[in-house]
Formats: structure tokens, sequence, C-alpha cells
């Protein structure tokens, strides 16, 4: 009895692996690829995905908890996301190996993310929400595009 619990014990931490290096880390779960994912209880997370998802996250957060501001300062949301593309396209060109460098340049990307997004839902006009939001799907499917055909890094 005691067996079958360890078997299936072991067999739920194998598929708890098996997904999370599949759809959460994106990457081969070795020593050599250590610098693309966290580690997290039975979970590995790819550090770009989940820092990207923190920087629009906190975003978000800082945006509302802010909201008059940036109301009335609406050139702090244009260079708050001109920060983040910039840091996205360096990454794109340095490719840096260093998790932290990696960590701070795609936590960025998520932090001008979410401002373009929140110009998306704060802007008036039907047609500026429509074109700026294209422009984030675009960029976003661009820059994966661009990622995913140049990398030279084999746990890329």
């Amino acid at each position: 009895m005691n067996d079958e619990k360890e078997e299936e014990k072991l067999s739920l931490n194998v598929r708890i692996k098996n997904f999370s290096e599949l759809y959460l880390a994106h990457h081969e779960i070795s020593e050599d690829c250590k610098n693309h994912f966290f580690k997290i209880g039975p979970f590995y997370l790819c550090v770009g995905c989940t820092s990207v998802i923190a920087g629009i996250i906190i975003e978000g957060i800082i945006l509302f908890s802010f909201l008059d501001f940036f109301n009335t300062n609406p050139i702090a949301l244009a260079l708050i996301t001109s920060y983040g593309v910039s840091l996205a396209l360096l990454q794109l060109l340095l490719k840096p190996k260093n998790k932290l460098i990696k960590i701070f340049m795609r936590f960025s990307l998520g932090f001008g993310m979410g401002t373009l997004l929140a110009i998306v839902v704060m802007i008036p006009n039907w047609y500026w929400k429509i074109g700026l939001f294209i422009l984030l799907v675009l960029g976003t499917f661009l820059y994966n595009k661009v990622r995913r055909d140049f990398a030279s890094d084999p746990c890329s």
C-alpha cells in the first residue's frame, strides 16, 4: 500500500516537473540552462515570462495607486513605456547571460507594456485605443519572433 502511494507521489512530482518545464519554464531543466528559469517549490518558471508579468502587475498597481498624477502628467506614461521598450531592445542586442540583468530588463519590459496597456485603457478616443492596442500586440509578437529566430543560446 505504501509503495503505491510513493509511486503515485513520485508520478505526480514527475508530472508537475514535466508540465512546468514544458508550459511554465519553456527551457530544459538542466544546469546549462539554470539562468533561464526559477524553481519555486515543485514548479519551474521562465525568468523572462515571470519577470514581464511581474512588471505588468506592479506597474498596474502603481498606476492605479497614483491615477491622478498620471492623468495630469501623460508624458510620464510615454516615458515609462519608452523606457520599457528601450530596455527590451537593448536586451535583444546585448543578450545578457546574468540572471539578475535578465530579470531587470524583462521586468522593465513588463513595466513598459503595463503602461502602454494602461494608456490603451485610459485614452478616451476609441480609434487611438484600437491603434495603440494593435501596436502593443504587434510589438509583442515581433519581439517574441525576433527572440525566437535569432536566439544564439541553445536554452532560448
